[in-house]
This record gives structure tokens, C-alpha cells and sequence, in this order.
């Protein structure tokens, strides 16, 4: 692995004099980050990154990551510069939008808010779901995961959204067959399991405009085991089938919370919104994982990464805008 700095027009490969980088990813932000400690010597000839330099993390000629110094940290008495890059994705969570959208699909939102901006897109799945909403001063990254949030509940597909060096990747996040398998025997370090019924929804009743009670739908068998945890939905007129499928969605995000956090050998293949098997008879964790975000390390010739696991393929959500047109 490699990481070059580019000032201007001129690009070092700066690998041997950094002490550490990190690299990482969080299903709720659309932005990766690179975060490295560079060794500094006042007066040397060794490069100094500055505020709007470029950082790139590659992998022989695969570029793993593209993106600018936003942020810089030095003391008086340090020997390491500290800096952390953002890819461009992260001018999707910097800069707001407003459009009115009467029947275009996620796609086609994800593509008008980009192109706005000159952010590429790299690929986005065809949903052909048409949507109408109404966006005012709203961040560009809530208004495209509002957007796949709604296809979401229309289609019951889950997705996720993350920038590449090619651009913005949205794609359903599914298990597959080439998931690698994390074991305590080979590359599963140790595992760390929480389970929370905190945020449950157990029970969603639907309600017409006026506030009259129309229908309710729950689990009997989680309400008698945790207590009745409900959220209300106001259905719209003619609007029957989307606050069934809203009400549906609300209870399977709601149910019982099983996450776990492993660390492991370093695989830059490991990232969010993509699959793992484990197996780890120990805690008894089996079967597979979606990654919810990772932090991949290097560190004294050393890589590894922590990663948080979901067992439930859960996206991440927004809800910006307004449907009245």
C-alpha cells in the first residue's frame, strides 16, 4: 500500500516517512476519510502537507482513495503532522439543495444533485420507482438517501451509498458468495457482541389526516418479551399502500438490535455496506454479516482493521423533504 501527496502540480510518494494512517468508512456518511501522521522536522526538505492538498491511498496502480486535507493539527513540540483527507463525496454533506422532483426515480435525483455539483457517479441500480418530493435548503447527502430511502420502502431493497475514486457507488447490498470469511483460527483477532432492544418498534398504527385510528400493525411475541414500544404514521388520502409498506419497514428496522465489532487482518476489500461470513465458536457468532463501518490501520508494518457488523441487512436511512408539491 502507498499514500502520495499531491501540492500543486507536484505528487511524492510519502508511505516511508508516515508513522500511522487510517482509513475509514461509516454507513451513515457517504464520505470516506484518510487520516495520516506524517514525521516533521522544522527546516528539513521532508514534505509538509498543507490545508487543500491532495492525499491517495493506492494499491499498486488501484486507486483506493482520492481526496482533499480539510483538516491539519500540529504542537509546538511535536515531531508528527497530523492530517485527515476527505474523498468528494464529502461536498455532498457540505453543500445543500433545493429541487422539486414529481416523479423521477432515485437515480435520476442521485444524478441531477451530482451533476450540480460536478460530483461523477461511478454506478447506481435502475429502480424506475417514481418519486415525488419537495427539497428546501436540504443537504445533498440527505437528499440522496432520502431518496434511496424511498425506493427502499417501495421496492424492499437495501442500499448502500459510498463514494469511490470513480465516483458515487449506490448498490443493493446483498450477501453473495465471494464474502470473505473471518476465523478465529486464521484472521478473526477477537469479536465483541452487543444486543439492544432500546430503539425497538414493536408496534406501528396508522392514523388518516384527521388523527382517526385506521389499523395497527405489531409483534405480539416482541411486545409481551420487551414492552409495547409504538410509532404512529399519518396515511395520506389514496395513500393506503404506502403507509403499509412504512409501517412494515418501521417495525423491521425497529426489531431487536444484534451488532458486533471484530478486529481482524487488514483486507482493504473489508469495507461498509459489503458482506462477511464469520465463525467464532467461542461467542457462537456464525453466519453472515453486513459491514455497518470499518477503520483500517496501518501502523509500525503492521495492518489490521476493526470493523462493526450487523447480522440484519439495515441501510442507512433519512428523511429529508416533504411530499407536498
Amino acid at each position: 500500500m502507498n499514500i502520495y501527496l499531491t501540492h500543486g502540480s507536484t505528487t511524492r510518494d510519502v508511505t516511508n516517512i508516515l508513522s500511522a494512517w487510517t482509513w475509514s468508512g461509516d454507513k451513515a456518511a457517504i464520505s470516506r476519510q484518510l487520516s495520516a501522521d506524517f514525521a516533521y522536522i522544522e527546516g528539513s526538505s521532508l514534505p509538509v502537507p498543507e490545508v487543500g492538498d491532495l492525499l491517495t491511498m493506492a494499491d499498486g496502480e488501484k486507486k483506493l482513495f482520492i481526496g482533499v486535507i480539510l483538516l491539519r493539527t500540529l504542537g509546538s513540540e511535536d515531531s508528527t503532522l497530523s492530517c485527515t483527507a476527505y474523498d468528494y463525496g464529502y461536498y455532498l454533506q457540505r453543500n445543500d439543495g433545493t429541487y422539486k422532483f414529481t416523479g423521477a426515480p432515485a437515480e435520476a435525483i442521485t444524478r441531477t444533485a451530482c451533476a450540480d455539483r460536478g460530483i461523477p457517479v461511478a454506478s447506481l441500480p435502475s429502480t424506475g420507482i417514481p418519486l415525488r418530493r419537495k427539497f428546501a435548503a436540504v443537504r445533498l447527502s440527505q437528499l440522496i438517501t432520502t431518496a434511496w430511502t424511498l425506493a427502499s420502502e417501495k421496492n424492499g431493497k437495501s442500499y448502500a451509498i459510498r463514494y469511490t475514486p470513480d465516483g458515487l457507488l449506490v448498490k443493493e447490498r446483498s450477501a453473495n458468495s465471494s464474502s470473505l470469511v473471518l476465523k478465529a483460527s486464521s484472521n478473526l483477532m477477537d469479536a465483541t457482541t452487543k444486543e439492544d432492544a432500546s430503539k425497538m418498534v414493536n408496534s406501528v398504527a396508522i392514523y388518516d389526516s384527521s388523527g382517526n385510528f385506521i389499523r395497527r400493525y405489531g409483534d405480539a411475541s416482541a411486545q409481551k418479551l420487551y414492552g409495547v414500544m409504538e410509532s404512529h404514521i399519518t396515511q395520506r388520502e389514496n395513500g393506503a399502500a404506502d403507509a403499509d409498506a412504512t409501517a412494515k419497514k418501521a417495525l423491521e428496522d425497529g426489531r431487536f438490535q444484534r451488532t458486533v465489532t471484530v478486529n481482524v487482518l487488514g483486507d482493504h476489500s473489508l469495507i461498509t455496506g459489503e458482506t462477511v461470513v464469520v465463525r467464532e465458536a467461542k461467542t457462537g457468532l456464525s453466519g453472515v454479516f453486513w459491514i455497518d463501518a470499518d477503520v483500517h490501520t496501518w501502523k509500525r508494518g503492521n495492518y489490521y482493521a476493526k470493523l462493526t457488523l450487523n447480522c440484519r441487512n439495515v441501510m442507512a436511512t433519512a428523511s429529508a423533504g416533504s411530499e407536498d408539491l
